[in-house]
């Protein structure tokens, strides 16, 4: 499916969609708890993938006002295939170093590029068995059992250091888990809180971390915040275009929060009432700032498109680990840039963006949710875009155009374009 997004001034309320971050690890920490219940949590395709995964290992879990669980008591193998989520696909090869048997970890053509050398070297260390091909991209052969013990890791994903905190404390030995490098940090911390929420123990000590063998997931409830990434796009929309009011934005220890400072640092004007939850996001003439991505990657195309809006010049930097996400983000978002007019540098690390200038055009999402969403948004201050494969948006925000409907913005659809 294809998206038209037509010039739009927008006003009204919208409420973004539940945390993928927080859901995944509550789903899966559910799965090894004996009995829980999520509330909020998202359901979309990555979210989807963690489900089935879950169902795989034997949890057994029924919906009604909420998600509730029943843990597995022996962690089984088979094939478990993850779709699109990198996510999914990293937090259990943690989970399966855990089962007696073999199991498969598979998933689509942009999960087979996915590289987890990293983690897997670090699972081999720890006595599990793992198999895989160069840079142990899906698909990937894994069992047990994982023992415990030293290991040290430097990570080009933070969810490579979540899959070792989510499987160590099962583990049959204490373990000393020392973290040399790592990117998206604040993803950490949203493990921490989950496993905190499930009666885990760990002791940090800087970059280490002390985990205690043979503990028991206890978690019993878990209430899922909203998604700050997902709340960016309609934050954008709003300091664009119009006037938005965002519901149910609590604040958490999500990294991507720091949107909000981003867009008042470029001079937008933001309100969030935090304590209501209620964040207000009005048009703005904006400024380009310089932005470090190390912690927040999946923010950039956001700050991408505004940085394409504002006078002067917008720095992202920090930002190689982009190039490891659904697509090369640095690449397709210059690539949509270029396309729209927009005078952009490709750097290594980041984008060097001249705003001022957006034409209409035809864009491409590549099958990436955040570029979708992203120039989609961008689409509501030019004469018209086309986002060609839109529909990635399902992966974390199904229903993202009927709330951009809902808020005034001009969108149809179309099977195929030929412009």
């Amino acid at each position: 499916m294809d998206a038209v997004i037509y010039r739009s001034e927008v006003e009204g309320v919208a409420t973004p969609p539940p945390s993928k971050s927080y859901t995944h690890r509550a789903f899966i920490a559910s799965s090894l708890s004996k009995h829980s219940k999520v509330f909020n949590p998202l359901i979309a395709e990555d979210t989807l993938a963690t489900l089935r995964c879950c169902r795989g290992i034997g949890a057994r879990f029924f919906r009604h006002e909420c998600f509730e669980f029943f843990g597995c008591d022996e962690i089984r193998s088979g094939y478990f295939y993850v779709s699109n989520s990198g996510t999914t696909l990293r937090l259990f090869m943690g989970v399966l170093s855990l089962s007696k048997g073999v199991s498969v970890l598979d998933g689509d053509e942009s999960i087979r590029r996915r590289p987890n050398l990293e983690l897997a070297k670090a699972l081999i260390k720890l006595g599990a068995k793992v198999k895989g091909f160069g840079d142990f991209s899906a698909p990937i052969l894994i069992g047990g059992i994982l023992k415990g013990g030293k290991v040290e890791i430097r990570a080009i994903s933070s969810q490579f250091v979540s899959a070792l905190l989510f499987s160590l404390p099962l583990a049959k030995f204490d373990s000393e888990l020392r973290i040399l490098e790592v990117k998206s940090k604040p993803y950490i911390d949203i493990t921490l809180h989950v496993l905190e929420e499930s009666g885990i123990k760990l002791e940090k000590e800087n970059y280490k971390f002390y985990i205690e063998s043979e503990q028991e997931f206890r978690l019993r409830r878990f209430d899922v915040p909203a998604d700050f990434s997902s709340a960016s796009y309609l934050i954008a929309c709003g300091v664009l275009a119009g006037k938005v009011e965002l519901r149910g934005v609590y604040d958490s220890r999500q990294g991507d929060k720091a949107i909000v400072d981003i867009v008042k640092g470029m001079g937008g004007k933001v309100r969030w009432r935090k304590e209501r939850g209620v964040l207000i996001a009005e048009k703005s003439e904006l400024e380009g700032i310089e932005v470090d991505a190390e912690n927040i990657p999946d923010l950039v195309p956001t700050v991408a498109i505004l940085g394409a809006v504002a006078k002067g010049r917008t720095v992202i930097y920090n930002a190689e680990h982009l190039r490891y996400k659904e697509t090369d983000r640095i690449e397709t978002t210059y690539r949509n840039l270029k396309a729209l007019g927009v005078e952009v540098e490709k750097r290594r690390d980041g984008l060097v963006i001249k705003g001022g200038n957006v034409r209409g055009g035809v864009v491409d999402s590549y099958g990436d949710h955040r570029i979708a969403m992203a120039f989609s948004v961008l689409g509501l201050v030019a004469d018209r875009i086309v986002v060609k494969n839109a529909d990635a948006v399902s992966v974390s925000f199904p229903n993202f155009f009927e709330v951009l409907k809902n808020i005034g913005a001009k969108v149809e659809f179309v099977r195929s374009t030929n412009f």
